[in-house]
């Protein structure tokens, strides 16, 4: 009883994991932004779905739950080969620099540029190394037993809404 009792308080207050679905809606509908921008709509069509997943996520439908949780994991998995990726190129900005320097009326235009673009590089290289343990940790909380109570079924909530109506 002690256990129901906990869960249904924390399902009303506050819950630390919910901050979670929240950035990733909100880094989504960014991301859909650009994406419409540059005509990329297979991206697009995937950033609507995490936008889905993550809003039915924070209004607690039931089905979000595991769809977040396998969504956290595959962007978590998405942020580390895309950051291995990146470090692989490491090397190039040091190749373009070479090159700008060999064309000495493009040089200064050239060079900040390629340091314009490297501040890119690593912000997004940072950004990817704090989500990786960022949406592990969404995906192993939204699998905890009390962050599971917190979410209802559509059956569930029909039905709770019936019967404080009084009808069967």
């Amino acid at each position: 009883m002690a256990v129901a009792g906990r869960a249904q308080a924390s399902a009303s207050g506050f819950s630390s994991w919910a901050i979670g679905p929240w950035v990733v809606l909100l880094l989504a509908g960014m991301g859909m932004v650009q994406y419409l921008r540059h005509g990329d709509y297979l991206y697009l069509g995937a950033a609507l779905v995490v936008v889905v997943v993550s809003a039915s996520c924070i209004m607690r439908q039931a089905w979000a739950r595991p769809a977040m949780q396998w969504l956290a994991l595959l962007l978590a998995l998405w942020a580390l080969l895309s950051g291995a990726w990146m470090l692989r190129q490491w090397g190039d900005f040091e190749i373009a620099r070479q090159h700008a320097l060999a064309q000495p009326q493009l040089a200064p235009v050239a060079l900040w540029l390629i340091a314009r673009a490297q501040r890119t590089w690593t912000v997004a290289l940072a950004l990817k190394a704090a989500a990786i343990p960022l949406l592990s940790w969404l995906a192993w909380g939204l699998g905890r037993a009390d962050v599971r109570a917190q979410f209802r079924s559509w059956r569930g909530a029909a039905a709770a809404k019936r019967s404080k109506q009084g009808i069967s």
